[in-house]
């Protein structure tokens, strides 16, 4: 590839609002490893059923398939979408899984055809009266950018983190530190503690037992704390992903995204996310597809399980 190109491929990269991070620069702090044999056992048909909702908030967004597949493909463009997702119980509980970008960051980030995530949540009538959980897949902007305004809309729900990833978010001053820096959103982080010391959020260590039919998964990497969930459904187990791949292609293909922090512990995490549902069944977090070649039950609401 000649300078020109590697010029472009990292110039889109910044313009997506984030940064190439070397897997050596956060050693210290991503060291740990976690149990692929966790303890939570596959979902078993006494379990409750859900059903597994996407919502696109943005998008379509294009950029070079190098940043979203680890440097391959720099002449091959890319389409991702910006989403959020809902996992909805028989008895009408909903699990929200990340609360997207705040009107604030969409703008300030130039997400296109950016609606707030809240709105978008409502065309499904998910509001107040039944978000009883809100969970936080990893601290990216786009991820945890809106967790006020969800603080504020949903207010008898509980949040959830995993421990690596509020301990960096509101602990460590890497965080502040380029390029890492463009991956994040510091009101958000300060929001995060917040609701820490408001006892709203529940901070995970490891795999975790949400609830019946529900599981968190630490799958590390592409932060400190990723985490899945993991969700029985009428047709077995489910995961929403988030960015454990930003496509469904690098869960095939074993591949993350260029924004890394911990390239060894992705690959496990791979491992590990694939040996608890078919590949078909892990929801990455922009693929395109997931607004394509689903259901579509509302405007830009789609039904994946």
């Amino acid at each position: 590839m000649d300078e020109t190109n590697r010029r472009n491929f990292l110039k889109d990269g910044l313009k997506f609002g984030t940064a190439v991070v070397g897997m050596s620069i956060l050693t210290e702090l991503a060291a740990s490893s976690f149990n692929k044999n966790s303890g939570i056992a596959r979902a078993a048909g006494l379990e409750p059923e859900h059903e597994i909702y996407a919502f696109k908030y943005g998008g379509t967004l294009q950029r070079k398939m190098a940043i979203f597949m680890w440097n391959t493909g720099y002449d091959q463009d890319a389409p991702i979408n910006y989403y959020v997702w809902a996992i909805k119980a028989k008895n009408g509980e909903v699990t929200v899984v990340d609360t997207g970008a705040s009107p604030a960051l969409g703008a300030a980030r130039k997400v296109p055809g950016y609606t707030d995530p809240i709105e978008v949540l409502a065309r499904l009538d998910i509001n107040a009266t039944n978000v009883t959980r809100v969970v936080i897949t990893h601290g990216h902007w786009d991820h945890i950018g809106n967790i006020d305004g969800f603080a504020k809309t949903f207010p008898k729900a509980k949040f959830y983190v995993q421990k690596r990833e509020f301990d960096f978010l509101v602990k460590s001053p890497l965080v502040e530190r380029k390029p890492i820096a463009f991956l994040f959103d510091p009101p958000a982080n300060r929001v995060l503690a917040e609701l820490a010391g408001a006892g709203r959020l529940a901070i995970i260590d490891g795999d975790y037992k949400l609830a019946p039919g529900l599981d968190l998964l630490l799958a590390p990497g592409h932060t400190l704390g990723l985490q899945v969930v993991r969700v029985n459904t009428a047709s077995g187990p489910a995961i929403v992903g988030s960015d454990l791949a930003h496509m469904f292609r690098g869960i095939e293909e074993n591949i993350g995204s260029t924004f890394v922090m911990d390239m060894p512990a992705w690959i496990q995490s791979f491992d590990k996310v694939k040996s608890q549902a078919a590949i078909g069944k892990i929801f990455p977090g922009h693929d395109i597809a997931m607004s394509e070649n689903y259901p579509t039950v509302a405007k830009d609401v789609t039904r994946l399980v």
